[in-house]
């Protein structure tokens, strides 16, 4: 089970010298880096149930992902990010 939990951008980087993260990064690098970016958190539960898991396995995988993208977009050199999760199950 720990090897389906990550979600793609975790799966992706998970080495820190992979050929993907290479391009991202010179292709990223070519234009100006923006000062801030705002994610919207979607899809944990649906993640979850597409792969037969825990609805609370669904929500650690959008975790992992983004520490990822937030150790990436911190390379980068981007100074802010919003981060907006909502859930309570939706109400």
């Amino acid at each position: 089970m720990e090897a389906q939990i990550g979600g793609g951008a975790n799966q992706l980087f998970r080495s820190p010298c992979t050929f993907m993260k290479k391009c991202m990064f010179r292709v990223l690098s070519v234009g100006a880096i923006p000062n801030h970016i705002a994610f919207i958190l979607n899809g944990n539960r649906r993640f979850a149930r597409k792969h037969n898991l825990p609805i609370e396995a669904g929500y650690r995988s959008g975790f992992l992902s983004l520490l990822s993208v937030l150790k990436y977009c911190s390379e980068l050199g981007v100074k802010y990010v919003t981060v907006y999760t909502f859930s309570i199950d939706n109400f």
